[in-house]
């Protein structure tokens, strides 16, 4: 008699279509395409049409959505405490139960997606208080860094981190071992003909591709616009979650005189910002320290060079050259490369952006998921 796990997936929303959410989508529909009984469970129903609009597919027919509504907004302090309730309760209807969401370990939960750990040495100490910083959703969080310290048995988990710039803040801070399991892009945004992708000549147009929100480094893309050659266009493009941050952003633009040179994009289909990178020669990605950076490869595979800040995980697969140390040399990057970019060039940036294929995270995350069911490491269902 063949016994068939049932494995449950924890995402609070599919409805906003950023990076954790397409991993979450990959893990729950690989494990369903490998015969595994999987249970989706979230806050919210999931929108099929527009998932498939900007990911390029649906959720396996398969597979089983748990819909639990909530008042609060994901990442709250009063969230967070939910989410420690609800991730117990809903594991003990599983007999794996893996998180893609919440970037903490707790005790029942068997396999962890790290897109950053929450226990890192930019918001903690080492030892009591733990805290560095003062705001309270942090103070109010800081039972959970006991909770990890002096519950959580790290061997008897799969720990998965989204670059090795994840893996080491993992292993600085807790000591834990993490695999590092590299996002995947959509398969959407990948060209069948890839000839008829650098045919066509390009404008001198430079992409950034954001949520519009804090903490992306969205308000230096006016100051690198205006350090540029005036005949150098901008376009940012990205999900408006923050509307003061889109509208600051118009602001500086205009403050700046650049409304003519810099454009906004928000809320636009995978297709429609497809079309956008083909016609681009270089992606500006503006967040320092970027844990991994997937909208920087989707622009690499349509072909436009990345200029990152030289940090993070984007350092781990952007070539040197590319890569910035300044506003200013971020610039000069942009300034050369614009006017040196050939198809050449945008084939290597390509090459690199395939290794990171849907079907490549899908092949690589079972092989990984099946390797820890062998192991026996799972804790036992209660």
């Amino acid at each position: 008699m063949v016994i068939v796990l049932r494995v449950g997936v924890f995402y609070p929303t599919l409805n906003v279509y950023g990076g954790a959410e397409f991993v979450t989508a990959v893990i729950a529909n690989s494990l369903a395409k490998n015969n595994y009984d999987v249970v989706l469970f979230t806050n919210e129903k999931v929108d099929q049409q527009e998932m498939e609009k900007f990911f390029g597919e649906r959720l396996h027919p398969s597979i089983k959505v748990i819909v639990k509504p909530t008042m609060f907004r994901p990442r709250e302090l009063i969230d967070f405490y939910q989410t420690i309730f609800r991730s117990y309760s809903f594991k003990l209807k599983c007999d794996i139960w893996i998180d893609v969401y919440s970037s903490r370990i707790y005790p029942w939960t068997n396999i962890c997606y790290i897109h950053f750990p929450y226990l890192n040495h930019y918001l903690f100490n080492r030892s009591f208080p733990y805290l560095k910083s003062g705001r309270f959703s942090h103070v109010g969080m800081t039972p959970y860094v006991f909770f990890e310290k002096n519950m959580v048995k790290y061997d008897k988990k799969l720990i998965l981190a989204n670059s090795r710039y994840t893996a080491e803040e993992i292993r600085r801070f807790s000591g834990a071992k993490a695999k590092v399991l590299y996002p995947p892009v959509p398969s959407i945004v990948f060209e069948t003909n890839t000839e008829e992708l650098f045919k066509n000549p390009r404008k001198n147009l430079v992409i950034t591709i954001s949520r519009f929100g804090p903490g992306k480094g969205l308000e230096n893309i006016p100051y690198i616009a205006s350090l540029t050659n005036a005949r150098i266009k901008f376009a940012i493009i990205g999900r408006v979650h923050y509307k003061d941050t889109l509208l600051s952003l118009q602001r500086s633009v205009k403050k700046l005189g650049l409304t003519k040179r810099v454009k906004f994009f928000p809320n636009i289909s995978k297709n429609d910002m497809k079309k956008i990178l083909i016609s681009a020669k270089i992606y500006l990605h503006t967040m320092v320290g970027e844990h991994f950076g997937i909208s920087v490869v989707e622009a690499m595979a349509m072909g436009c060079i990345p200029i990152v800040h030289n940090s993070g995980g984007a350092k781990e697969f952007v070539p040197a050259q590319y890569r910035y140390e300044n506003l200013r040399d971020a610039a000069t990057k942009i300034e050369t490369e614009i006017y040196e970019w050939t198809p050449e060039k945008a084939k290597e940036t390509e090459k690199i952006a395939k290794r990171f294929s849907e079907e490549n995270f899908s092949k690589e995350f079972i092989k990984i998921f099946n390797q820890y069911i062998e192991e026996g490491k799972t804790v036992e269902k209660k």
